[in-house]
């Protein structure tokens, strides 16, 4: 009777133990796929943020250039303020699913201009220039809103100096303009795009704080004079909102072509 009793209580032990491996394996299961489910959200955030950045850089590239630098584009508009007063930014919301707002036409930009703080001020535009993060989304997803910005360098390129200049004439010798010029003027687009669905901190706060006329940032701090500024990526950063940021410079070449002698 006795070696019954103790081969009754050595099953039960052996059951609880198989109970309890059955339970740490279900339990590392779940937390194996809540760790799946996480990278594959994250992986696809980062190419829903990577393919709304991207979509604008690839239109203003097959854009027609004479349609581009017409003072009704805001890369025309940014040579000619270049001109007159450098280091100004304009800003538009990439709105691809919008009806009645043309792509970078400055009717719905802004010019803004980093201030003293970290806040950059409004110069000109009849349109905010910044996107509405409830409203304003780079697909019929309604998720990520894409912010685009255009400005024209100040500082020089490293790899290419002097490489926006005219070529072929020496004013300090009296030289003629050649029968052919050319110039280079380049042409930085800085796209941000972002999901503020994904943020701990509301859509309300997240635009108040960086998309709003009290508190609107630049996006290109790239120059010497703006390197401490704050950038929209960084107040994205600061809010916890995934964000993709994508840089593209164009050169705009400018070539003069002598077809008949100037008169007498």
């Amino acid at each position: 009777m006795s070696m019954q009793s103790d081969q009754r209580g050595a099953t039960l032990i052996v059951v609880l133990i198989i109970l309890l491996i059955i339970t740490v394996v279900g339990v590392l299961a779940i937390r194996v796929a809540i760790v799946s489910l996480a990278v594959a959200t994250n992986s696809q955030v980062d190419q829903l943020n990577f393919q709304s950045a991207d979509t604008p850089l690839y239109l203003l590239a097959q854009s027609d250039p004479e349609n581009l630098t017409n003072f009704g584009n805001v890369i025309g508009a940014s040579l000619r303020e270049h001109e007159n007063n450098p280091g100004g930014e304009y800003i538009f919301c990439y709105k691809p699913t919008s009806t009645t707002v043309r792509f970078a036409q400055t009717v719905d930009a802004a010019l803004i201009r980093a201030g003293t703080g970290d806040n950059a001020t409004k110069e000109a535009g009849l349109s905010n220039g910044f996107c509405n993060l409830e409203t304003d989304f780079g697909s019929s997803r309604q998720a990520v809103s894409t912010q685009v910005a255009v400005s024209v360098p100040t500082d020089a390129a490293a790899d290419l100096p002097g490489s926006n200049l005219p070529r072929g004439i020496n004013l300090s010798e009296g030289t003629q303009l050649p029968k052919q010029m050319t110039s280079t003027q380049r042409v930085r687009v800085t796209v941000t795009s972002m999901l503020p669905a994904y943020s701990p901190t509301s859509v309300a706060t997240i635009q108040a704080n960086c998309l709003s006329a009290n508190k609107l940032k630049i996006s290109d701090n790239t120059t010497e004079a703006l390197k401490n500024k704050e950038t929209l990526a960084n107040c994205m950063s600061t809010n916890k909102v995934p964000f993709n940021v994508q840089v593209q410079e164009f050169n705009y070449l400018n070539k003069l072509t002598e077809v008949t002698a100037p008169g007498s």
